[in-house]
């Protein structure tokens, strides 16, 4: 998660986890706002379009944290929030497993869902249509109105944009973890992500042939519809792209680090062309400082629990399990079962 911390601003440790703006949502907020700046009466556009974006800001927030949450029931952990235009750029980490993938996507979602819910009341009661607001890409009259209703509608709108974008079942999106999460079972882990990959990449290119055939029956705006369709279509496509070259690298560091170095490399080498063999020897120190790496990696994560276990342990002798909160009582249960498998080997 480096490439995401050195290109981001830090605002702060909140519960443990970091949370960070990456440079792309500074990126985007930059060209929203001048090109509202472009049409007229561009002031009123101008305060609008800085609403919306604080806005923006604080669904994405508010989606990345329904994936944390949903992972510290799981028992598991995030070590930071990276917020981008359209979603976070780094995942809750839980256990490897179907189910648990499944339940931490849907909560992202879940929650952009329940601010629409939430909000569109409000909005029939200053007798608005909500209908109007259900076209992604130019709904109706949206900053119409008094000031207090533009602002319902652009919750509505942004978290109806979220929700849409999220569910398509495509990476790096929460719709292709959740298709992932549904094939894994049936199939196999490297099947479902080459299916999702495989499918990203054909709804990238009909949404650029949609934008295209399409592209004279959207409205004149400062940015023609079709703009943010095909730059998402383009997103969509290289990520897949990378999804699969990740998968690649993640199974042949597997297929190495499972070799028994221990008993040398001659029968390795032997399955080996001669140019591959005698590269052997160079990759077999950077296999090994990485193995080690990883390893101590795992240790002082361990370390850092069994320190804070006996904080907890000392809370629960004196207090009971009411007062460990879910991440303290996900974390008792993670190291006792580690204790468990150490006396069982």
């Amino acid at each position: 998660m480096r490439e995401f911390s050195s290109w981001s601003q830090s605002l702060g440790k909140w519960h443990g986890v970091h949370v960070r703006v990456h440079a792309f949502f500074l990126l985007f907020a930059v060209c929203t706002l001048y090109l509202v700046t472009r049409g007229e009466a561009w002031e009123n556009q101008l305060i609008y379009g800085a609403i919306g974006l604080a806005i923006l800001m604080l669904s994405v927030l508010a989606h990345e944290i329904g994936h944390c949450a949903a992972a510290f029931r799981l028992g598991g952990n995030a070590d930071q929030i990276v917020i981008g235009p359209i979603g976070g750029l780094t995942s809750p980490h839980v256990a490897h497993e179907p189910q648990n993938e499944l339940l931490v996507a849907v909560a992202g979602p879940a929650v952009n869902l329940v601010l629409m819910l939430a909000t569109a009341p409000f909005l029939m009661l200053a007798g608005e249509g909500v209908l109007d607001l259900l076209n992604p890409l130019q709904p109706t009259d949206l900053i119409l109105g008094p000031s207090s209703v533009v602002v319902l509608k652009l919750v509505f709108w942004i978290n109806w944009l979220l929700l849409l974008i999220n569910l398509l079942p495509a990476f790096p999106l929460d719709g292709g973890r959740v298709v992932r999460s549904i094939l894994w079972p049936y199939f196999d882990y490297r099947t479902a992500v080459l299916a999702v990959a495989r499918g990203a990449q054909i709804i990238a290119v009909g949404m650029c042939v949609f934008a295209y055939l399409m592209h004279d029956a959207f409205m004149p705006s400062i940015v023609p519809a079709w703009l943010p369709m095909v730059l998402l279509a383009m997103l969509l496509f290289f990520c897949a792209r990378q999804e699969v070259a990740r998968l690649e690298d993640q199974e042949l560091d597997e297929e190495l680090f499972s070799y028994d170095f221990s008993q040398g490399y001659t029968s390795l080498e032997r399955h080996l062309e001669p140019s591959r063999a005698s590269a052997l020897g160079r990759l077999k120190s950077w296999f090994e400082a990485r193995r080690e790496a990883r390893l101590e990696r795992q240790r002082s994560i361990e370390l850092e629990e069994e320190r804070q276990i006996d904080e907890i342990l000392a809370r629960l002798h004196a207090r009971g399990m009411k007062a460990l909160s879910a991440k303290e009582r996900a974390l008792l249960e993670r190291v006792s079962a580690r204790y468990r498998n150490r006396t069982q080997s």
